[in-house]
């Protein structure tokens, strides 16, 4: 997978200094229905990511560290919505 830019797209969280493994990773600030704030990216799946899904139904979230926030996975952009 990949990130990609979308039209509502105004933000790019950038890797640490000196990390020339890690890219950019375009965002979408925004203010949810509840009325928080929250960071959407949106991400392309490969030909071979989408077969893959198709096979076993399965994302992974994967996040460095102890823990992580609250997330939430969708096929559809709050930014659209």
């Amino acid at each position: 997978m990949k990130p990609i830019k979308t039209e509502s797209t105004n933000s790019i969280l950038k890797p640490p200094e000196g990390d020339e493994t890690t890219i950019e990773l375009p965002i979408t600030r925004l203010i949810s229905p509840e009325g928080l704030p929250a960071v959407e990216s949106c991400w392309e799946l490969s030909k071979e990511e989408l077969e893959e899904i198709n096979k076993t139904g399965k994302v992974y979230f994967i996040c460095m560290g102890k823990t992580h926030p609250p997330i939430l996975l969708s096929t559809k952009s709050l930014s659209e919505s």
